[in-house]
This record gives structure tokens, C-alpha cells and sequence, in this order.
């Protein structure tokens, strides 16, 4: 099993296990530009999470379909996702 990085969680989704965390924000904006920061950087990886924004949160989870649950791409991805959030 792959690691699991700082302040992400692992959950069962849908019969797949994914690399989970809530992001805390002032308001809807910051949460946006977080959410569009994570995009860019999936887009650039060409490998892409669910997110969910609502009022001053973004839920980013990571996961590969192909592999049926996390793999090391997913971890390194997470760990570029706390990256955007510093």
C-alpha cells in the first residue's frame, strides 16, 4: 500500500479506496483559486482528482481508475496538492 501524506486521509469511495482532504479558506474565492491551482496542475500531469468546492472549503480527492485505487502518482500529487495550499 502507498504511503498517505501529511493531513490526507484514505476512504473508501465507491468500492475504491482514495487519498482524501478538506481544504479550510476565508470565503467561495479562495477556494476557487485553490480548485483552479490543483486543475492546472492535474491538466499538467495529465492525471486528474475529484474536487468539490463550497463556501470556503475545496475537497480534493485523488485516485487512478485504471489501478482501482491509490498509486504512487496519486501520492505525489496529493503531496503537490499541500504544496498549492502552503
Amino acid at each position: 500500500m502507498e504511503r498517505t501524506p501529511e493531513g490526507w486521509s484514505r476512504e473508501l469511495k465507491n468500492g475504491v479506496y482514495v487519498l482524501t482532504r478538506t481544504f479550510q479558506f476565508g470565503d467561495f474565492a479562495k477556494a476557487m483559486e485553490f480548485a483552479v491551482r490543483v486543475g492546472a496542475a492535474a491538466d499538467d500531469a495529465d492525471h486528474h482528482p475529484e474536487i468539490t468546492v463550497s463556501w470556503g472549503v475545496a475537497r480534493v480527492d485523488w485516485w487512478s481508475h485504471d489501478a482501482k485505487g491509490v498509486t504512487s502518482r496519486d501520492v505525489s500529487l496529493a503531496e503537490t496538492t499541500n504544496q498549492l495550499y502552503a
